[in-house]
């Protein structure tokens, strides 16, 4: 399966994801030249393509000569996870691509085992979160599961500690211990997490800062944890 994108900003942005098609119109446009340039040097394929043709598929979007055919994300399946002993990060309501994109890229280099994110009301892995990545959203597996809650409570039966970050816990991370199998539990700054998700935690911490401050970036929050967890490890 595939998406297409159309535009010369917009297909800029999609390239990051190293994916796919690009579909051009041979034209003298230096943004255009530059468009294939760069997707030759990330490995994409560029097809030449007849104006009538963009303006066939792109049910009038103004496509400027230029559309890239976009392979949709991979995603990896929950069960994928439990092979690594490392921690897995679990995201609820992170609507930011960008931040996804940074978490992603935390957890690779940080020893996670992967990220989890719902299907609806969340950021998906698209271009601009494989940008943001750097490179890790290819290295490191993603799942996208209908049911968050759910899915906790699988890797609670699999031998899984949920642990939760939330501005109002009363325990810090530190207090808990992080050398077993977890699972790291963060929401958005704007809703964090839903009390559904929330229930199904065996333990809920702050993050304990230095100077008052209301919440740190989430992407931010994870890198933090997660380099606690890596601490205690040794």
């Amino acid at each position: 399966m595939s998406d297409i994108v159309f535009g010369i900003h917009a297909v800029r942005e999609a390239l990051g994801s190293g994916r796919g098609q690009l579909l051009i119109v041979q034209a003298s446009n230096p943004r255009l030249d530059s468009l294939q340039a760069q997707a030759k040097q990330l490995g994409i394929k560029v097809r030449s393509a007849a104006r009538q043709e963009l303006d066939q598929r792109s049910a009038g979007v103004r496509h400027q000569g230029v559309a890239l055919e976009v392979r949709r994300y991979d995603y990896a399946t929950s069960e994928r996870l439990l092979q690594d002993a490392g921690p897995i990060v679990a995201l609820d309501g992170v609507e930011d691509a960008g931040n996804l994109g940074a978490i992603i890229r935390s957890t690779y280099a940080l020893g996670g085992a992967g990220v989890v994110i719902p299907k609806h009301g969340a950021a998906s892995v698209t271009p601009g979160a494989e940008r943001a990545s750097a490179g890790a959203a290819s290295l490191l597996p993603v799942v996208q599961v209908t049911n968050l809650a759910r899915t906790l409570d699988e890797y609670k039966k699999a031998g899984r500690w949920i642990f939760a970050a939330d501005i109002e816990g009363k325990s810090v991370l530190d207090d808990f211990d992080l050398t077993e199998p977890l699972v790291l539990v963060l929401g958005s700054e704007a809703k964090g997490i839903r009390p559904g998700v929330l229930k199904r935690c065996d333990g809920i911490f702050r993050l304990p800062m230095l100077r008052s401050f209301e919440s740190l970036n989430v992407s931010v929050s994870t890198a933090l944890c997660l380099d606690a967890v890596r601490r205690a490890k040794g």
